[in-house]
């Protein structure tokens, strides 16, 4: 049984990205979902905030912990549909939201051991320039 790794990275993300890694994998497979929560609000979300007028260079602490506890809370919504997908489905699969640095969480993750891992952003954003197993598969979808 092939051992699949799904990060899913942001409240974007939904369980499309759930049924195309089972169209390319098939159902013969053990899937490990992981929502990661950033320590750092989406770069997209701040400048938006920027150019509103809304803040200057850098949110305070207590703007950026209301938007990660706003993200937080899609995530865990966002779990709770893709479990629910995954039990109707009879999928063999462990899901977990885990809080961090982005990069370093990815890293720990592919030491687990995977046939595949995708994910919905960028292989390069994931690697940097460490070379990783060269079986080892990181698709973006």
């Amino acid at each position: 049984m092939k051992k699949v790794l799904v990060i899913f990275s942001g409240t974007r993300d939904d369980t499309l990205i759930l049924k195309k890694v089972i169209e390319k994998e098939g159902k013969d497979i053990f899937l490990k979902v992981v929502f990661i929560l950033s320590e750092a609000i989406p770069s997209n979300f701040s400048t938006w905030l920027m150019y509103m007028g809304f803040l200057g260079e850098e949110p305070t602490e207590e703007i950026k912990n209301l938007i990660l506890k706003e993200i937080e809370k899609e995530l865990e919504e966002k779990k709770e549909e893709v479990e629910s997908y995954l039990l109707r489905n009879n999928f063999n699969f462990k899901l977990e939201l885990v809080k961090g640095n982005f990069e370093s969480l990815v890293r720990d993750l592919i030491k687990e051991g995977f046939d595949a891992v995708y994910t919905s952003k960028a292989k390069r954003a994931i690697l940097g320039e460490e070379k990783l197993e060269k079986d080892l598969k990181i698709i973006e979808i």
